[in-house]
């Protein structure tokens, strides 16, 4: 896998036991990317002219499971990919989604880099990084621009979570850049868009499972989409 460059920005992490927190993904994860809200007693700058409607802006649509879409309760292994119905602020269509798992010994300097205490990033040190991989394809031509990558539900092979940083950033190390916004041109049919998500924890417990549960699809095993590792 070819180097990708190392971006460092603040973060808010919480820690459980080595700064780690639970994978459980907010409402409405993966889809839009919301408007930004405007400080009170501040009067927002006017808008550009546009000719491009935004109905989902501000606004969940109802998606359905329909056509190629996958059904509730859908099993996958890794690398296999799901139909999914998706949305953007422009539209709402399928997108083709497939997940894989990397796991690697977390290097000294990229801990080092990581805006953690001393003592949490020592608590780091001998650990795994595990890069969830996600890999979304513009199935209909919807225009998909500028969504957000899914957060998935990660578990691990004894049934607990890895590790999470949850900030207000991004966080880069060396070979997970933290690219989750598509770029304006996933637009048309066949446009693919890649990202990647950090969790860590121990070798011997890597990530077995990854479940996507943003509606129309549910946190139960029997109306999420499921991927495992076999």
């Amino acid at each position: 896998m070819p180097k990708r460059p190392r971006v460092r920005h603040a973060v808010i992490a919480a820690m459980a036991g080595i700064a780690l927190v639970g994978c459980t993904p907010p409402a409405n994860t993966g889809q839009a990317r919301s408007a930004a809200a405007t400080p009170s007693g501040e009067t927002s700058a006017s808008p550009s002219p546009t000719t491009t409607e935004m109905p989902y802006l501000t606004t969940t649509p109802t998606l359905e499971v329909s056509g190629d879409a996958v059904k509730p309760g859908t099993k996958l292994k890794f690398g296999e990919q799901a139909i999914i119905p998706f949305y953007s602020r422009y539209a709402k269509g399928v997108v083709g989604l497939t997940v894989t798992v990397e796991s690697v010994k977390a290097p000294d300097a990229d801990i080092d880099g990581l805006p953690l205490k001393d003592e949490d990033k020592a608590k780091l040190r001998g650990k795994n990084f595990f890069f969830v991989h996600e890999k979304l394809t513009n199935v209909d031509g919807t225009n998909l621009a500028e969504v957000t990558a899914p957060l998935l539900t990660a578990k691990t092979k004894s049934g607990g979570w890895p590790g999470s940083l949850l900030g207000m950033g991004k966080i880069d190390v060396t070979g997970c850049e933290d690219q989750n916004f598509a770029p304006k041109d996933f637009s048309v049919k066949g446009a693919v868009f890649e990202s990647c998500r950090l969790h860590f924890g121990v070798a011997s417990d890597p990530i077995a499972s990854l479940a996507y549960t943003t509606q129309p699809y549910e946190s139960a095993d029997s109306r999420s989409v499921t991927w495992r590792n076999k």
